[in-house]
């Protein structure tokens, strides 16, 4: 990664500095090194056995490195800071971990450019959808910055982006309801709202008549949560 992504994640990072943090995905240590000068104790969990013997002979003696899933000791963090140069195979995963782990209250997450965009979309877009519900149910969400795909090595197939997740909401019992609604409503995103509400909440359409002739992929974040309360 060349300076100026490297920049996008510690520039944010240097607000909190001297916090704890956790780092999911370290790899090599490229942004661990520099964001152990910013903080007081990084939590750095690897998932490959090689890269996490190279990670402790090597790091300063503020890094801690732990093998295993970041998915799993996400989940379970009491840690309020996490940054991840996330392994595309996990973005949309970590990001719903994140949201059930109510003591992370800030994140900086390199992603795919276009998860990113799925983020920030408007209603009635083509990114948007149900991560894009997600996110801004439970954070308010900033896009720090875009990395060209030449900004790594190897070169990835695809650009990165570089967004601020800062927790807005927290997530309580139940909300997995929230999660199941959009779920069922966004297998017919194209569909009128009225028709796939009714389907998925088991209610009658002159109940919902108040979505009028919008499609799925019009729905804000307002109504999905007006028609949770409906059931």
């Amino acid at each position: 990664m060349d300076p100026r992504g490297l920049r996008l994640f510690l520039e944010p990072l240097a607000r909190w500095k001297s916090s704890d943090m956790m780092e999911v995905g370290p790899g090599l240590g490229v942004i661990t090194r520099y964001a152990s000068l910013i903080a007081s104790r990084i939590v750095a969990v690897e998932l490959d056995p090689i890269l996490a013997l190279h990670l402790r002979e090597s790091m300063p003696d503020n890094v801690i490195v732990v093998r295993g899933d970041g998915l799993d000791h996400v989940q379970s963090t009491s840690l309020s800071l996490l940054y991840s140069n996330t392994p595309y195979n996990i973005s949309s995963p970590l990001v719903a971990v994140i949201a059930r782990n109510n003591n992370i209250t800030y994140s900086i997450l390199g992603v795919q450019l276009e998860l990113a965009r799925r983020m920030l979309a408007r209603p009635g877009s083509e990114d948007y959808g149900r991560l894009t519900l997600l996110v801004n149910r439970y954070f308010h969400v900033r896009l720090v910055g875009v990395i060209p795909r030449r900004s790594y090595y190897p070169e990835p197939e695809v650009s990165g982006a570089v967004v601020e997740l800062s927790r807005r909401r927290v997530w309580v019992d139940g909300d997995e309801q929230f999660e199941d609604l959009t779920r069922c409503l966004f297998t017919g995103r194209n569909r009128r709202a009225v028709k796939m509400a009714s389907k998925c909440l088991g209610v009658g359409e002159e109940k919902l008549s108040w979505l009028g002739e919008r499609r799925v992929r019009d729905l804000s974040l307002e109504d999905v949560e007006r028609l949770l309360a409906t059931t």
